[in-house]
């Protein structure tokens, strides 16, 4: 979805919608990246007439090290972009040494 792609360009990130995979290029995952999906459903009716969609966007940020300079960025950006934090949750892996940082995120958008 573009608009979350837009939104997520100002943290400098790399974004990858649904899933990260390996290229030829780079066969290993980055030090940290992130992972959405999204969910659209109608919201806002006038008159039987459509006005607006209800945007559910489903945030992953998984990171080696510190993720705390890149949770402010994400929440930063995200709020710049016109989203609500809904939930957040982090969990941490001893075997990869990665965190992950789930968000659930809530925008509107006008039908065209």
């Amino acid at each position: 979805m573009k608009v979350v792609q837009d939104a997520l360009k100002p943290t400098g990130i790399p974004a990858y919608a649904t899933a990260w995979k390996p290229t030829a290029a780079h066969k290993t995952a980055p030090d940290k990246y992130l992972v959405y999906t999204s969910m659209t459903t109608e919201d806002s009716h006038h008159d039987d007439n459509l006005q607006g969609y209800r945007v559910h966007v489903y945030l992953n940020l998984w990171t080696k090290g510190d993720p705390t300079p890149d949770i402010r960025k994400v929440r930063g950006a995200m709020r710049a972009a016109g989203f609500a934090m809904a939930d957040e949750m982090d969990s941490y892996n001893d075997d990869t040494d990665q965190t992950l940082i789930a968000w659930t995120w809530v925008g509107w958008t006008e039908a065209e």
